[in-house]
């Protein structure tokens, strides 16, 4: 087995995981939902975005801390490798850039492949949680 089949195989095992575990797979699912892995898919291949710039492409956004709490989420995301994150002085302010983790194409709708999303959806909605 190559290096990337083995890398694509720890990656698919690590998106399971993902799928079956709590407060990691909420903000995952909250991802999802909004589409932020997609709008930082579309950036491009290697894009590094802000939350501003994603929270820029949000629809209905009323919120104006909106970038501040998607910030969060996607530390938390980052901080499981789910994405990645890089700081960057943006006159004089240091900003955070997230960009895709291998892990995460697992989870981007109509990329090749199956996506994890629906799956990840289902088991962490409110019915199915409220049951236990």
């Amino acid at each position: 087995m190559s290096s990337t089949d083995e890398e694509d195989k720890q990656a698919q095992q690590y998106a399971m995981q993902l799928v079956s575990s709590s407060v990691l797979p909420m903000a995952l699912k909250a991802a999802t939902v909004l589409g932020v892995l997609e709008i930082i898919h579309r950036a491009g291949s290697g894009a590094l975005i802000s939350p501003s710039q994603i929270a820029s492409q949000l629809p209905n956004l009323t919120n104006p801390n909106a970038p501040l709490i998607l910030d969060r989420i996607l530390r938390l995301l980052a901080s499981h490798s789910i994405l990645t994150c890089s700081l960057v002085t943006d006159h004089g302010n240091v900003v955070r850039l997230y960009g895709l983790a291998p892990v995460a194409k697992y989870f981007i709708r109509n990329n090749d492949g199956a996506s994890l999303s629906p799956m990840l959806e289902f088991s962490h909605d409110k019915a199915i949680t409220d049951m236990w």
